[in-house]
């Protein structure tokens, strides 16, 4: 299996801020300001106006997706910068509140807004989503049955939501807790078929549930409209090597697990409900928490399993051309998630607008 048949897409959801650290509405500026220099997809406004969303094309490489992702960072923050404003990468803002947020004036927000009420507008999170392509429909459900184990041991490595609404929650991933109000999020289902999922899907938009497949809002999905699973578990990660890491592990798993699957060799599918204790776990520790490993039925230090996971993935990854972003899990390993380094902050600072510094200085590396 290699890169360029496993293809990766990559999205990020970036904090607008002010000189003193509080999120800006600032989103139809932005667009207008870079609609000369960003073509198509690459930046896009979300549900509430101090958010912006960007995304890369079709990526052959991690390598090629990094490059893209530096270009967007820099050009963001530049244009940003001209209007006295900054870009931070975290999965919640340290003290911003959602009831001052502004929600985007677009049809589908103002739907989702009148459906589902404080439960959209409390929604000021955000996340990185990896696109693996996968172009058989079947070998795609397939994967997302196995691959789902590993979004505890992705979260966990990507944790950068300590924060919510001026406090110190006691988590590494709040995001995930705010996220796990909306109705069809969390860990997926298993599906024997994908004739099994589109019967789903049917039966919801046929009764009214969903309107269509983008309302399915798993940590792991077959998208509705591109032929690839995306991993929707990772808080946005600060670093854009954490980004390209978390990536490259993404593509890895899956390139594993279809290697795997062409030596008849599946890889144990495990009970959703399972999966989610070790997702409590990571949103809860991070890294420095423990994971259940379901085979031995022990507990096991969740940095151990990252690198056990590096070795799962050991074969794969140089055909992928990938081995340097999965190796950067030694440094998150070394020097902490952004949450930690976060905590850190606030700990020999004492001031959360620091923290907010520290995120827009390591956003831009």
């Amino acid at each position: 299996m290699t890169a360029q048949e496993l293809t990766i897409g990559i999205e990020e959801e970036y904090q607008i801020v002010d000189s003193t650290g509080e999120l800006r509405p600032h989103i139809e500026t932005l667009l207008r300001a870079t609609a000369e220099e960003l073509v198509g997809e690459q930046v896009r406004a979300e549900m509430i106006q101090s958010v912006v969303e960007v995304g890369t094309g079709v990526c052959s490489t991690v390598d090629e997706a990094f490059a893209e992702l530096s270009q967007l960072r820099s050009t963001l923050a530049r244009v940003l910068s001209a209007e006295g404003l900054r870009m931070a990468c975290a999965g919640t803002h340290p003290f911003s509140r959602w009831q001052e947020q502004l929600i985007t004036e677009k049809d589908r927000y103002k739907m989702l807004e009148d459906e589902m009420q404080d439960v959209v507008r409390e929604i000021l999170i955000f996340g990185l989503h990896v696109h693996v392509a996968i172009p058989d429909r079947e070998l795609r459900m397939d994967i997302m049955n196995e691959a789902r184990y590993f979004l505890p041991h992705l979260l966990a490595l990507s944790t950068s939501s300590p924060f919510w609404a001026g406090r110190d929650t006691g988590l590494k991933s709040y995001r995930s807790v705010v996220w796990s109000r909306f109705p069809r999020s969390g860990i997926p289902p298993d599906f024997e078929s994908y004739d099994e999922y589109q019967n789903y899907l049917d039966v919801l938009v046929a009764t009214g549930c969903i309107d269509d497949g983008k309302k399915i809002w798993w940590d792991l999905r077959s998208h509705p409209e591109h032929p690839t699973l995306e991993f929707r578990c990772c808080d946005q990660t600060t670093r854009i090597e954490e980004t390209i890491c978390m990536a490259a592990l993404a593509q890895a798993i899956c390139a594993k697990l279809m290697v795997l699957r062409s030596r008849n060799l599946g890889f144990r599918r495990y009970m959703p409900a399972l999966i989610a204790e070790n997702k409590w776990r990571a949103m809860r520790y991070g890294i420095d928490g423990s994971l259940i490993d379901f085979g031995r039925r022990a507990e096991v230090p969740m940095r151990d399993l990252a690198l056990e996971l590096l070795d799962f993935v050991d074969d794969v990854v140089d055909r992928l051309g990938s081995r340097t972003a999965v190796e950067y899990v030694h440094t998150i390993l070394r020097e902490g998630t952004s949450a930690d380094r976060q905590v850190r902050v606030l700990r020999e600072s004492g001031s959360l607008a620091a923290v907010v510094d520290h995120l827009c200085a390591e956003t831009l590396g």
